[in-house]
């Protein structure tokens, strides 16, 4: 029995490997302590083996070798491609925790901040509310399938062990992550307007009435009146997320053209 080990489909393999698992790091719903890295490791493992075989075929010829150097190269060059795509698509996530963290300044929530022991940090409540319908939005639009999709268009564009110009990838996220505060302030434009509208109307109130105590009154009426807005403006977070999760996939196919 004789036994052929393919050199050049294994070095895909591994190179995938790397690029898959720094994205199922940073994907929503993995990037949380609760997921073993072994069941990451063991998913980027899965879709690197699968995409091997068609990716092998777009390697430049004569580009891998077995030397040390050109393998310590592409899993640097990799690490980084992986890192870039899982930013482009945390965008979206990152714009609705910026928008929840607003809003709930706006309402008063931001003195009660929770413990979050899946990140290990301090949240805003109303960040996590959305954040966790933002990721409800993301499977239920099917915008996981763009995900995969966009990994495969990755290794063709971006074949393992080619030649590609990083810097103009990093130089397009820095550009796109100015985006995020503007669509941070989309979402939570109905909070912020009717706040807005009832801190105005409270003080023309107390300009008429100085006896009445803002502070006692205040508090509750914005509160009161945040979580109405809030509840009543879903249906246009629903809109404003999912449009951004439509243009996902022009999103990505910039970030890998500005990689190129």
């Amino acid at each position: 029995m004789i036994f052929e080990l393919d050199i050049t489909l294994m070095a895909v393999t591994f190179a995938l490997a790397i690029r898959f698992a720094v994205l199922a790091a940073t994907l929503p719903l993995l990037d949380v302590r609760s997921v073993p890295p072994l069941w990451r490791l063991a998913l980027a493992g899965i879709l690197a083996a699968a995409l091997a075989p068609a990716v092998a075929s777009a390697v430049p010829p004569g580009s891998i070798t077995l030397a040390w150097r050109p393998f310590v190269t592409e899993a640097v060059r990799s690490l980084v491609i992986g890192m870039m795509l899982g930013f482009t698509m945390n965008l979206v996530f990152v714009a609705v925790r910026f928008a929840g963290d607003v809003a709930g300044m706006q309402i008063g929530f931001s003195i009660v901040n929770a413990f979050d022991p899946m990140t290990n940090s301090q949240i805003s409540v109303i960040s996590q509310f959305y954040h966790l319908l933002a990721v409800l939005l993301f499977f239920a639009t099917g915008a996981h399938h763009v995900l995969v999709s966009a990994m495969f268009q990755s290794c063709l564009s971006l074949p393992p062990f080619g030649d590609s110009e990083l810097t103009g990838g990093a130089w397009h996220l820095l550009r796109q992550f100015s985006t995020v505060f503007a669509s941070g302030l989309r979402i939570a434009a109905p909070i912020i307007v009717v706040l807005l509208l009832i801190s105005a109307a409270m003080g023309v109130i107390v300009k008429t009435v100085p006896q009445l105590n803002v502070l006692v009154v205040g508090f509750p009426i914005k509160i009161g009146v945040g979580l109405i807005t809030l509840g009543a403006s879903l249906i246009y977070f629903r809109q404003v997320v999912t449009g951004m999760f439509a243009d996902m996939p022009d999103q990505l196919a910039r970030t890998l053209a500005a990689m190129q």
